[in-house]
């Protein structure tokens, strides 16, 4: 860590928090901005509610995940108010680093620490929580139950290896004839899109990692009504759906923190900042 090193954390959820403890443990001058309302104590962490009084002090300035909430605004959940991201930006031009989570861009200052290691890991923590979740929903237990899995990306992969190794019996549904093939090798049942209704019928539990609409309305017919459905990726509509978005965060804030933090360790020391 370079000596006077100053990090400004704005926004952002308890991650943020877990992430920032590691970089004062380490001797940084850590800020806090955007938690006036975090009721818990953070030893190491100054919490400054001004913006003015924080963002232009920063070397680096760190953004949450995901950076923006919509519309111009910063994600900053403990926040009493609205924080424009243009005021965050206009007051860190100082700044010699700004890290944030899923931007639009990057360029010689500006930097996504959402980067592949930290997807990867993410969807480990997610696939964890997302059998938690299935778990409480289902009438028995895991071992030895049906679990359908949507999607063979980052994280159908490690759901279906995790509940391989729980004892499940694992269906994985994608639309790709090569991940069928890998599907198989490593164990599971593999099908196509095509074949969801029959799949769903005879399905413990349902996890979705599928962003596009996979799941039509003669899919959701055939579901039955004891079957916790549990969307990863916000695409299925109705009343019955389990809608579990950001579960890292939620699920396992201090894992997710390092996690974080370890990402962002990676960029602070290719810029010399650490």
């Amino acid at each position: 860590m370079q000596e006077g090193v100053t990090l400004v954390f704005a926004g952002g959820d308890q991650r943020m928090v877990t992430a920032a403890r590691s970089f004062a443990a380490e001797g940084a001058t850590v800020l806090m901005t955007g938690f006036d309302r975090y009721g818990q104590s953070a030893p190491g962490l100054q919490f400054v509610h001004q913006l003015q009084r924080a963002i232009p002090r920063a070397d680096g300035l760190i953004l949450p995940l995901p950076y923006t909430q919509g519309g111009g605004i910063l994600n900053a959940p403990f926040s009493e108010k609205q924080i424009l991201l243009d005021t965050v930006f206009r007051l860190a031009d100082k700044a010699k680093v700004i890290c944030g989570g899923m931007l639009p861009e990057e360029d010689e200052r500006y930097f996504d620490y959402y980067d592949e290691p930290m997807m990867l890991r993410n969807a480990d923590v997610t696939a964890e929580a997302a059998l938690l979740m299935a778990g409480e929903k289902m009438a028995g237990c895991l071992g030895g139950a049906s679990l359908l899995v949507v999607g063979y990306g980052r994280i159908g992969k490690r759901l279906a290896a995790k509940a391989r190794a729980l004892g499940c019996n694992v269906t994985v549904a994608a639309r790709k004839e090569s991940d069928h093939a890998l599907i198989r090798v490593c164990g599971h049942h593999a099908i196509g899109f095509e074949k969801l209704e029959e799949a769903v019928a005879t399905a413990d539990a349902v996890c979705n990692t599928v962003p596009a609409e996979v799941f039509s309305e003669k899919v959701m017919e055939k579901l039955p009504r004891e079957v916790p459905l549990i969307d990863l990726a916000g695409s299925i509509t109705g009343s019955r759906v389990i809608r579990a978005p950001g579960l890292p965060g939620k699920y396992a804030p201090e894992t997710a923190g390092m996690i974080l933090a370890e990402s962002l360790k990676r960029i602070l020391k290719r810029e010399g900042l650490l």
